[in-house]
């Protein structure tokens, strides 16, 4: 901006000396205009630096120490959990800004057929977000879709073994059909569904916050409106129930995360058992493994056939340790029981 005036003055000193007979007027026109320049100029240059100032001073005040350490998923999806470890330690490599990253694997299909060679289909995103104010501003993140491979080990949790990934560019559709084979069709459906993708980004994004006790309502990624998050999702959250469907036995088991907390909802028949729990691996007469849980004093066991669906079928075990065969409990039922219990 100075150098405005500098060229102003210029042009007008060159005027004087080619228009001697007015000269007092002009010289009088000189000055006034130089003065005006100059004062439109200070003007601006005292409104940009209040501008900047304030700035950086909101930007001062809206900024959020980050103490609540990296993400860590807090869910009972034991192939979930090691897949988010992945994501975090492989794919964050790749980032550096944000004060945390958080995956979000959109699970197409899992194979679990061989234990030692899990086969996970999906989309898998990893964000990192710096928290300003009660909003995640979204910094960096992408996409990498493929199959992940994992082993069960001893103590029925999962580690990565690999990681076949679509390759970008034109390589792209043809690698999908060969990594993804019969799901290909499901898989273009997964990656094209948005909607479903950013519910289940502001899930895991919700979990966490609330797990931590994150002061933060919203996420916003650059150029879009700011989603809400659901602050009471961490604080009593479904996490999936059975009821026994073999006409032989009346239970229902529902499970619950309680402010970061897992409890579990047992009625059998007229008794309502509730609360938090013990579990353990346990394997049934003919090898079927099951998950054996003790409820204010009370033991029970249960099984999904397909992990990480809310819905899953599966069996569900009594006190005198029988199966029965159990179909998905829905939410609003499990909800119905969880009233009894206040």
């Amino acid at each position: 901006m100075k150098k405005r005036v500098l060229l102003l003055t210029s042009i007008l000193g060159l005027s004087l000396l080619t228009a001697c007979g007015k000269e007092a007027e002009s010289t009088t026109q000189a000055e006034t205009t130089t003065e005006a320049v100059t004062e439109e100029v200070t003007e601006e240059a005292e409104t940009a630096n209040d501008a900047t100032e304030k700035a950086d001073n909101a930007s001062e005040s809206d900024t959020v120490e980050w103490t609540f350490g990296p993400y860590e998923y807090s869910g009972d999806d034991l192939v979930i959990k090691a897949i988010s470890t992945y994501i975090c330690d492989e794919f964050g490599k790749n980032y550096d800004t944000g004060d945390v990253g958080i995956p979000c694997p959109n699970i197409l299909d899992v194979d679990s057929t061989d234990t030692s060679d899990v086969k996970a289909y999906g989309e898998y995103w990893y964000n990192t977000y710096s928290l300003k104010g009660d909003t995640l501003y979204s910094e960096a993140g992408g996409s990498y879709p493929g199959c992940i491979h994992l082993k069960q080990l001893e103590d029925g949790s999962y580690e990565v073994t690999g990681f076949d990934q679509v390759e970008d560019g034109t390589n792209y559709e043809e690698s999908a059909k060969k990594i993804f084979g019969d799901l290909y069709d499901s898989f273009l459906d997964l990656s094209s569904d948005t909607e479903a993708r950013e519910a289940l980004r502001a899930k895991y994004i919700s979990d966490f916050v609330n797990e931590k006790g994150i002061p933060a309502t919203k996420y916003q990624d650059y150029g879009w409106d700011p989603v809400e998050l659901n602050a009471e999702q961490g604080g009593n959250e479904y996490m999936g129930g059975l009821y026994a469907a073999d006409g032989e036995s009346d239970i229902n088991i529902a499970l619950y995360r309680s402010e970061g907390t897992p409890i579990v909802i047992v009625q059998e028949g007229e008794n309502i058992y509730y609360g938090e729990f013990t579990s353990e691996d346990a394997k049934l007469d003919d090898g079927t493994e099951y998950v054996k849980i003790t409820v204010e004093g009370k033991t029970f066991g249960y099984s999904f056939d397909n992990p990480g669906e809310e819905y899953s079928s599966g069996l569900i075990v009594d006190q005198d340790g029988k199966p029965h065969t159990a179909k998905g409990l829905d939410k609003s039922v499990a909800d119905e029981i969880k009233e009894l219990t206040k």
